[in-house]
């Protein structure tokens, strides 16, 4: 899979004498790395100097989780937007509940059609949600509308890497309900800024949030999901339906190849 290691090995180089004792070899790569939590996130935002009586956007918020976690964490306002009627109903039940909920609202809509008045935000979140739009200039455009001039988005996305083969990556966004282009690096920052965008900073996480997330659990259990669902497919899906068993593999799998570097997590800081 990786790009300077092409040339083949030998049967001997296999099995014979190596520099270093498979367990001591295995042992090493079972060292943690020390890596970040998936809030880190949060740390990149914090540059953007947003706090108290900021208005923030939670674009693609799902259950207004993150906009929650913005308001508890820097004192601002946000509006959280989701398409899904049901993640608007299960974010009213968690603003209603959360301490920070004052501070927080949810509506129905879409990126590209954000229910706000122009120059509203002082910045824009957008946390793995790109991969589902299909018109990203659009989007784009609409989130330079309503952010006031100068200020900032946030944008957690995933790629492919030039190890995601093409049937793996056109199997991975059918079953995800996601845009294929949108997982091409370079055709979304030449859209980014061809929309008016400067590209302040590229974070390129890799596999980093997982190993934080995976080290605490068990990440063989995905494994192993993944493996039953696919060798018991039509008793799965007997059980739970085709479009669940599709969303459960679909996200085993994606997990999976960010874990392998067939896909890359990248937070971006772009400015308008």
């Amino acid at each position: 899979m990786t790009d300077e290691f092409t040339t083949p090995r030998t049967v001997e180089e296999m099995y014979g004498e190596s520099d270093m004792d498979w367990d001591d070899a295995v042992s090493l790569a079972d060292r943690s790395l020390d890596p970040r939590p998936r809030t880190s996130l949060y740390d990149t935002f914090a540059t953007l100097g947003v706090g108290e009586g900021g208005y923030v956007l939670d674009i693609g918020g799902r259950d207004a989780s993150q906009a929650l976690d913005l308001a508890e964490r820097f004192g601002c306002r946000v509006l959280s937007v989701d398409p899904v009627q049901a993640n608007i109903d299960w974010g009213i039940e968690n603003i209603a509940e959360h301490e920070y909920g004052h501070l927080v609202e949810i509506k129905l809509g879409t990126i590209n059609d954000i229910p706000a008045a122009d120059d509203a935000f002082d910045a824009v979140f957008a946390r793995d949600m790109m991969g589902h739009v299909a018109d990203l200039e659009g989007a784009l455009a609409e989130c330079r509308r309503v952010l006031v001039r100068g200020r900032a988005m946030v944008i957690h996305h995933v790629f492919a890497t030039a190890d995601l083969e093409p049937k793996e990556w056109n199997r991975v966004c059918a079953d995800l309900a996601l845009i294929p282009e949108r997982l091409d690096a370079e055709a979304f920052e030449a859209t980014v800024e061809q929309c008016g965008f400067k590209i302040e900073s590229i974070e390129r996480i890799g596999s980093e949030w997982l190993e934080h997330t995976l080290e605490a659990d068990d990440g063989e259990k995905r494994l192993l999901r993944a493996a039953r669902l696919r060798r018991d497919k039509d008793r799965m899906i007997d059980g739970i339906g085709v479009s669940s068993y599709r969303g459960v593999l679909g996200n085993t799998v994606w997990t999976i190849y960010r874990m392998i570097g067939k896909l890359e997590d990248r937070v971006y800081v772009i400015r308008s």
